[in-house]
């Protein structure tokens, strides 16, 4: 019983800013105190307590957040497999906790892959998909959960961001490495009308529709890269906590002058994560009291 009152999810409000814990515990916050990322740098131990490694077969395949003690979040194509089929749980293992994944002792088997409802593979609409954990995670400061932000919330648009991976460091993957640390480089939200103007100028068809968001440079020279997809894009509010407004989802390359990374804006699924989260929580309730009777 006390477990479930501690999962009601809770709205925040920060300083005029707000955002969504569904955790049971401070979400956005780091105990650091001081990417493959294209023109990054290596983050310190615990600077994204929340960031995760999903692997397959040993190694590392996508970027993905922790949210609560048994949920993640991911790209959708990050569970697709060769036969644009789902991958089955059992065949995906996530790392938490770990800045060098390279270190890691332990991977979190996973108990069911959620991808959106309208999510199909091989398309960039609807990328996103949530993670269930089989063991609960425990809460320590190299594991910590992201904030959410409310639903529809501010495009962010002229904001600096932080983008993190364990991807590429070059779109060329013969002169690109693929670090064990984590990666991360700022970068600036973009509006989706100047970022449909800039790939315009560039020749490609790329078009940006409301459910995504692009954040960039317009000379190049930083972004997410291959390998990073289901990573994390996050804003600090000047409160100090952490806000996952953007999931690594496609772009055209990496690091190209004009061709911003295109990421899942969150703030359109808040309220899909959350009735999955709480539709989970109200089953795994349901099925204690039956098993205590």
């Amino acid at each position: 019983m006390g477990r479930a009152i501690l999962c009601v999810l809770f709205v925040i409000f920060d300083y005029g800013l707000c955002y969504i814990n569904l955790a049971d515990i401070e979400c956005g916050a780091q105990s650091f105190r001081n990417a493959r990322i294209v023109g990054g740098t290596s983050s310190q131990p615990a600077e994204f307590p929340w960031a995760a490694s999903i692997w397959r077969q040993g190694t590392h395949q996508c970027g993905a957040t922790v949210i609560s003690d048994r949920w993640l979040i991911t790209a959708g194509h990050c569970v697709c497999n060769v036969f644009d089929t789902f991958y089955k749980a059992k065949q995906l293992t996530a790392v938490v906790g770990f800045t060098d994944i390279s270190t890691s002792d332990r991977n979190e088997a996973l108990s069911s892959i959620v991808p959106h409802p309208d999510y199909r593979c091989k398309k960039k609409t609807n990328d996103v998909a949530l993670l269930k954990t089989i063991r609960q995670l425990i809460w320590s400061s190299s594991i910590r959960p992201a904030c959410l932000p409310q639903p529809l919330d501010s495009d962010y648009s002229g904001q600096l961001a932080t983008v993190a991976g364990w991807g590429f460091t070059h779109e060329d993957r013969g002169i690109g490495e693929r670090p064990n640390v984590l990666q991360k480089t700022d970068v600036l939200v973009v509006d989706n009308d100047v970022c449909n103007d800039w790939y315009k100028s560039q020749g490609s068809k790329v078009r940006i529709i409301g459910t995504q968001m692009c954040a960039g440079h317009e000379s190049g020279g930083r972004d997410s890269c291959w390998a990073d997809s289901g990573g994390p894009l996050m804003t600090k509010n000047e409160n100090g906590h952490t806000t996952l407004i953007g999931v690594v989802s496609t772009g055209s390359g990496c690091a190209r002058a004009k061709m911003p990374g295109i990421y899942t804006r969150v703030s359109r699924y808040t309220e899909w994560i959350q009735a999955s989260v709480s539709e989970d929580t109200s089953r795994s309730s349901l099925r204690w009291f039956s098993g205590a009777r």
